[in-house]
């Protein structure tokens, strides 16, 4: 038994009386609080206050903001100890033994906000731990209510809260330990908050037995339709079936309600066929729970309010045979097979781990990441110990950006198998998403020391190190990429005998291209640097950029992809040359610009835009790259989000977006009706002469910004939080191309305050 007497558990509620009572008891199991008090207009007679719960008479609270306006202004009073846990009916402890004396030593901590990306992401209101100093600071006349009260406290008026009265806000870490709501957390916290977390912290038969208690509200609300996908995703079918009844009840039109009615019907309506102690089906001679059943040994211990997890080993025999089915269907690349046979091994034993752990990974695989993680979740609860269950749960979180959650999936992997190569890889990638570039590096280096071979290491090294600055190491690891079929695939077979660095005066050289075309451009200006040792350059160029290379100092002819080769002396992957001549961190710079545009196509888009844009400044701007680069989503930027640049009077704004995302501009009226396209950018000469005539560009990381500054064109480059690694992670300009500047996500997803920096800039 914790002794908490310095601090009063309370809820107010005056709508769900014996769910807030319920929460306030449940709130109590293994705690001594120094006083439990229910704030509320009157208890309904067939409801049972449980002794010790002191109840004191308020006004009926009619919405939100009175439930708000109450705990801002009208809850000090109540409260006699230095702190008050504040919990809702659908929020509250659920592990006394979590509790940290460290909650105690700030004013303010709740579960963290993860949809915010700035300093003031604690924490939310519905479970949380408060001083009386602040319930004294909120007195001050200035705080009024703004949206709910913990967005008062904890954005609104932190600055002032913390400025004049020295209130002091849980960090993150300490935050992730006190509760969690919209993010999943790491082990189980002291408390929660979310109706839809029910499903995590209620057994699953206390679940369907509250499911006809909950009002016509809650019924009807976004909540309880969350918390019936989540019980379906679980395979939580008696709680699911409940849920989906009481919520036909409010609703009876609501098709998904009934359509997951039928699905919780079905997974009830089968039995177990094969017992723990029945010979195993697999033919091993083993009685089942010796033999597949043993995957549920590592299971946890049941711990308070949270459902006991039975693992494999309560489940059916058959289950565990239709989960192998899909395992093997699995791996033959037989998607839909794999998914029906899991499908079906759940539905005869709902906590087939197997099951829970490969569907979630099919539909991971499809990127169907909102059902995927619920099921990983569950199997990696299920099983523990099993270190894949949790490196799978991290890429499903990584996916979702949800770094943080996903570096610990992975760390509990590792603390399992600590030569998990492929965890340690994983590991590697989410801390460079998060810019912690010496930490990937280490996880990289030990992915490497079990697997020596292990390619998307290397080449993940490679990227790393490259991004930190070290090329030296950087360049040597970068030639693994030849090994990947998704990289190497795409150079060219070597026709010559490979060049490392020799002498080649009075040799003809054949540099081959690979990866994009931003690649290509962006290195061919070492043509020159070997050059200038004697070679004779031939440049196997990709269709698109064949004349634009060709014009690039040092190349002395240039031959289309696929064409066979000429007599050579020796060849060379064009990605591969800044390490055969050692290009350092310090010495990347070169003379722009080094390639040139065609004249005549020039002139002529220059004088069709002069009729157009007159006396204004005329910019070129792209979005999108291709769809098909792997960090696509993270690097491409809606149209819309560039509205506040295209209102910036006397600038006529030129589209240089091809492909599919150039319907936003329909789907824009004001951006299309400021929005010229001009034929010329649907290649690539012309995209190179219109680029050539224009102002400036405005672009995302795409080969128009390496077009753009190997033609020595002002251009503004727009980069995610973590950007490829030309661009390192720091800074305004770039030694790639003098006349670029460079405007950074400061935090993941954060496009609005890039653009705005940029916006202030052309304003200027």
């Amino acid at each position: 038994m914790h002794e908490l007497r310095d601090v009063t558990l309370a809820c107010i509620d005056t709508a769900n009386h014996a769910l807030a009572l319920r929460a306030l008891d449940l709130s109590r199991r293994g705690l001594a609080f120094g006083r439990t008090l229910f704030l509320t207009d009157a208890i309904p007679a067939d409801i049972d206050v449980p002794p010790g719960i002191d109840v004191v008479a308020i006004d009926r609270l009619a919405s939100r903001d009175d439930y708000s306006r109450f705990v801002l202004k009208s809850l000090l009073p109540h409260v006699a100890t230095s702190h008050v846990l504040l919990v809702q009916w659908d929020g509250y402890v659920v592990n006394a033994a979590a509790f940290d004396p460290a909650f105690l030593s700030v004013d303010y901590v709740g579960a963290k906000w993860y949809w915010y990306d700035d300093a003031m992401r604690v924490g939310n209101g519905g479970f949380s731990l408060r001083s009386r100093r602040l319930l004294e600071a909120l007195q001050d006349e200035r705080i009024g209510l703004v949206e709910a009260e913990d967005v008062t406290i904890c954005r609104a008026f932190r600055p002032l809260l913390e400025r004049e009265y020295g209130i002091r806000f849980a960090d993150e870490a300490l935050a992730d330990r006190f509760a969690f709501e919209a993010a999943y957390p790491t082990g189980l916290p002291f408390g929660f908050h979310g109706l839809y977390n029910f499903c995590r912290v209620v057994p699953p038969d206390e679940l369907a037995g509250l499911a006809p208690r909950f009002s016509d509200a809650i019924a009807a609300s976004p909540q309880l339709g969350q918390l019936l996908r989540n019980c379906i995703a679980l395979a939580q079918w008696a709680p699911a079936a409940a849920l989906a009844r009481r919520r036909l009840d409010v609703l009876p039109g609501d098709a998904e309600a009934k359509s997951l009615l039928a699905r919780a019907e079905a997974g009830l309506a089968q039995e177990p066929l094969v017992g723990r102690n029945d010979p195993c089906p697999c033919g091993s001679g083993k009685r089942y729970k010796q033999c597949h059943g043993a995957l549920g040994a590592a299971a946890p211990e049941p711990r308070a309010a949270q459902q006991p997890a039975t693992g494999a080993g309560s489940g059916t025999a058959q289950g565990a045979a239709r989960a192998q089915q899909g395992v093997d269907a699995h791996r033959r690349g037989d998607i839909d097979g794999a998914e029906r046979a899991y499908q079906s091994a759940l539905a005869a034993d709902p906590a087939q781990p197997l099951a829970l752990h490969y569907l979630g990974v099919a539909r991971y695989q499809r990127g169907r990441l909102a059902e995927a993680l619920p099921l990983l979740e569950r199997a990696a609860a299920l099983v523990p110990g099993e270190a894949e269950f949790h490196n799978n749960l991290g890429l499903a979180l990584a996916a979702l950006d949800r770094n943080d959650e996903a570096i610990a999936a992975y760390r509990r992997s590792l603390a399992i198998k600590p030569e998990h190569a492929t965890a340690w890889n994983n590991l590697g990638l989410v801390l460079q998403a998060t810019n912690r570039l010496p930490d990937a590096i280490d996880a990289f280096r030990h992915a490497l020391r079990p697997a020596p071979d292990f390619a998307q290491a290397h080449w993940n090294l490679a990227l790393a190190l490259l991004a930190h600055g070290d090329y030296a190491e950087g360049w040597r690891e970068y030639e693994w990429r030849l090994r990947l079929p998704e990289l190497g695939g795409r150079a060219a077979p070597q026709p010559a005998p490979r060049w490392q660095g020799e002498d080649i005066d009075g040799k003809t050289l054949l540099v081959t291209t690979e990866q994009g075309l931003g690649d290509a451009i962006q290195f061919v200006r070492y043509a020159s640097t070997v050059a200038m040792r004697g070679a004779r350059v031939i440049m196997q160029a990709p269709a698109p950029l064949r004349r634009l290379l060709a014009s690039a100092r040092g190349i002395a002819s240039t031959i289309a992809a696929g064409e066979a080769a000429p007599a050579c002396d020796h060849s060379v992957p064009l990605l591969s040359i800044p390490g055969v001549i050692g290009v350092t961190a310090d010495d990347r710079s070169c003379s722009v610009p080094y390639l040139q545009s065609d004249t005549a196509r020039r002139t002529a888009i220059a004088a069709q835009i002069a009729g157009i844009a007159g006396e204004s400044r005329r910019i070129g701007v792209a979005w999108s790259g291709s769809p098909h680069n792997a960090n696509d989503r993270r690097r491409s930027l809606p149209l819309a989000a560039l509205a506040p640049l295209l209102e910036i009077p006397g600038i006529a704004w030129f589209s240089l977006q091809k492909g599919e995302d150039e319907a936003q501009v329909a789907q824009l009226p004001a951006a299309a009706s400021r929005l010229h396209r001009l034929e010329a950018r649907n290649d690539f000469d012309g995209t190179a002469a219109l680029v050539d005539a224009l102002d400036a560009i405005v672009t995302v990381d795409t080969s128009l910004a390496h077009l753009a500054g190997a033609l020595a064109q002002p251009v503004h480059i727009l980069l995610p939080f973590a950007p490829d690694w030309r661009w390192g992670t720091q800074g305004g300009t770039t030694p790639w191309y003098p006349t670029a500047r460079l405007y950074r996500q400061p935090s993941t997803g954060d496009w609005a305050a890039a653009v705005e920096l940029l916006r202030a800039r052309l304003a200027r």
